[in-house]
């Protein structure tokens, strides 16, 4: 525990550090100021001792502390030292664990992108990487991973490098501007239809696992993390609606959504109820709240059996293609099915939405001429009589007199358009 000595003109936090007693002088400070520098020293040294990631507050902390007590705290191996040379390693271990605002998950994706990163640059300081030796990582990234996920890793490590030059740690980025592979792929963008996903919910093992493909298919969440998070107090069946919990989007200030309970769903979400047991919390048992759980790899066995052609990703191709559905309805505009399936406009477009099979035979079928899908079509009638209305021409008489032809105007009926021709462009 760490404690305070207050003297006359000064105090000082002591801390016990491999069983030594280390000394903090603060100066002449208030209390309040004291007992916050011994509660994040504390803290500080009881997360780097247990390895995990250090909390918002200290990490904050850390990066406003002077000098001299930072190094005090870099020197007993609890902090990196400002002025040695930024190693890779050290440089990106700080970076992550300083990420307080990301899932464990995202941590662990960006652990994996520094293995990535040593195993081509190893160990070195991270000023003498160039721009060029950027380009030569990007062209060996596509050697290793598939095109969009090269170009993902980039960004990646292009924020790595970000962060580094706004310390002023280095000069400039050298990923800045970088370009490898692309951000999309089309060939993993695959609408799964109705029949073919009936025949998948007919080879899950139980209601469970019906429910958990229901959930991506026709209720557009995530998997696992959101399925895993639904409980029974989230469905509101008297609105027809329930309260989806998103992780992946609780940084951005959006940790749930309501999401309508879609016909499709309605079934499933109903026999998981008549399955639950009483004091069930979860609405799928099996993954009990756990989010970071693999059901990727049973659900792909699953899928085999079914007899169906595997698509690329199991999960995320049933929520794209619930999106496209819900994008074709004319009554549902982008930003609401958006906000349902918790993506903006840009995702959606670029990983999401698909071209079916449905819009081809549309596009050649009468309906595309009549509007009919759309609900354009003309009236049954044809075009009313008022706009079939013929113009009537009076060709008065070359010898006629003023009288003749006022009698004429004021006789007869004025077309629409008036008395002058229409003007082109008018």
């Amino acid at each position: 525990m760490a404690s305070i000595e207050y003297r006359k003109r000064s105090s000082r936090v002591a801390v016990w550090v491999n069983g030594k007693r280390q000394y903090f002088p603060l100066g002449q400070v208030t209390k309040k100021v004291a007992e916050r520098f011994a509660n994040n020293i504390e803290q500080l040294i009881y997360e780097r001792r247990c390895n995990v990631a250090l909390s918002r507050n200290v990490a904050n902390w850390l990066v406003d502390l002077d000098d001299i007590h930072y190094e005090l705290l870099a020197s007993l191996g609890f902090a990196e030292s400002r002025n040695a040379p930024a190693i890779i390693s050290n440089f990106i271990d700080a970076y992550i664990s300083g990420r307080t605002d990301v899932t464990a998950a995202r941590r662990a994706k960006l652990h994996n992108v520094k293995s990535r990163l040593l195993e081509h640059f190893g160990d070195v300081e991270i000023t003498s990487i160039t721009a060029g030796d950027a380009d030569e990582y990007g062209r060996w990234l596509l050697t290793r991973l598939a095109p969009a996920t090269a170009h993902k890793e980039c960004q990646v490590v292009s924020q790595f490098f970000r962060h580094a030059f706004r310390k002023e740690l280095i000069a400039r980025n050298p990923f800045d501007g970088i370009s490898v592979g692309q951000a999309t792929n089309d060939d993993r963008r695959v609408f799964v239809d109705r029949d073919v996903f009936a025949k998948v919910l007919d080879a899950c093992p139980d209601g469970q696992w019906r429910s958990v493909a229901a959930l991506a298919r026709y209720g557009g969440l995530r998997c696992a993390s959101e399925i895993a998070l639904l409980k029974w107090s989230d469905i509101l069946w008297d609105e027809k609606r329930f309260v989806v919990t998103s992780p992946k989007t609780a940084r951005y200030g959006k940790g749930s959504r309501t999401v309508p309970i879609f016909p499709r769903l309605q079934p499933f979400l109903d026999e998981a109820f008549e399955m639950a047991r009483e004091g069930d919390k979860w609405v799928i048992p099996m993954l009990d709240g756990n989010t970071s759980k693999n059901i990727g790899t049973r659900f792909k066995k699953i899928i085999r059996r079914a007899g169906v052609e595997g698509w690329p990703k199991p999960f995320q191709n049933l929520r794209a293609s619930l999106q496209t559905e819900l994008e074709d309805a004319p009554q549902l505009a982008t930003h609401v099915v958006c906000s349902w399936l918790e993506n903006s406009p840009r995702v959606a477009q670029n990983h999401y939405l698909t071209v079916t099979e449905e819009h081809f035979q549309f596009a050649v079928s009468d309906d595309l001429l009549t509007g009919d899908k759309l609900g354009m079509q003309t009236p049954a009638g044809g075009r009313t009589a008022a706009h079939e209305k013929s113009r009537v021409v009076i060709n008065a008489r070359e010898t006629s007199s003023f009288s003749d032809i006022v009698d004429v105007l004021e006789n007869t009926l004025v077309a629409e358009e008036g008395l002058e021709p229409p003007t082109l462009g008018l």
